[in-house]
């Protein structure tokens, strides 16, 4: 009999950011993260925790109705997210015989701090067969000298989006906010009329909560995080659109940015889930 001892399991709960979906998480104390290269876990910026089936348990809503599942390439993994407010829960794979783990979004969980956490790199996520086909750009027509055409998308292709920008993009913001803490958003501001849109009417979903001020658009297909949009009562329309830079698929080198936080955790009312 070993004589190593054993980590007692914790209960960690978590929940979609509007609380359609709760869950518990009966695992280990979370010392730890792995974040992955591949397409759809860089847009949407997961951190992931693994669990046997038996250590998670719903406590509300149905992993199958309530969430909304995303599948591509060879179909194998159910990414799933909730289609109300967008937060990515968990993958689950689906292929016949499979007996590897789930996996859990971290950002999804309460009293976890993400900077407290190891959090390693799986570099080889993005050499996953067949490849991933970069969606089709929103033609824009020339690009006028000195203006940098930047491409994004979600991760289907269904929301799609052209920046045509005069300065290069060099910072993205991270906020702590509880809605972009799940999303795993990095944002970038711009003007709104410098940026074209493909399925803003058809693919588009936005979320408001608190306030009711910032409305947050994903893919209503894949989930991802792709604008925000500050609408007051008193300015009707929209003059700042933020870009999550985590979508733009051309023309950014995300590690080189300079990386800046904003405190939205602490703009009051503070977040509570129903």
């Amino acid at each position: 009999m070993s004589d190593t001892p054993q980590s007692a399991d914790r209960e960690y709960h978590g929940n979609c950011h509007c609380g359609a979906f709760k869950f518990k998480l009966t695992v280990p104390e979370i010392k730890g993260g792995l974040s992955c290269n591949c397409s759809i876990c860089s847009k949407n910026g997961y951190v992931w925790t693994y669990a046997r089936q038996d250590q998670f348990t719903v406590v509300k809503g149905d992993e199958n109705t309530t969430l909304q599942s995303y599948l591509f390439g060879k179909r194998e993994v159910a990414h799933k997210f909730c289609p109300t407010c967008g937060t990515s829960v968990m993958e689950v794979h689906v292929a016949p015989g499979s007996d590897r783990p789930m996996g859990v979004n971290i950002r999804a969980l309460e009293g976890v701090e993400l900077d407290s956490l190891k959090v390693d790199l799986a570099d080889d996520g993005i050499a996953m067969q067949p490849p991933y086909q970069m969606p089709e750009p929103v033609l824009t027509g020339s690009v006028p000298e000195g203006i940098t055409a930047y491409h994004g998308s979600c991760h289907c292709g269904a929301l799609a989006f052209t920046l045509l920008s005069a300065e290069k993009i060099t910072e993205a913001t991270f906020c702590n906010c509880s809605i972009c803490h799940r999303d795993g958003v990095l944002w970038t501001y711009h003007e709104s009329d410098t940026v074209s849109w493909r399925g803003m009417d058809s693919a588009a979903v936005e979320y408001t909560f608190g306030h009711r001020k910032v409305f947050h658009g994903f893919c209503k297909t894949c989930g991802v995080s792709v604008f925000e949009k500050v609408r007051e009562t008193n300015t009707p329309n929209d003059t700042r659109t933020s870009l999550n830079v985590r979508t733009i698929n051309s023309e950014l080198d995300l590690g080189a940015l300079e990386m800046k936080m904003w405190d939205g955790k602490a703009i009051l009312p503070a977040y509570q889930v129903d």
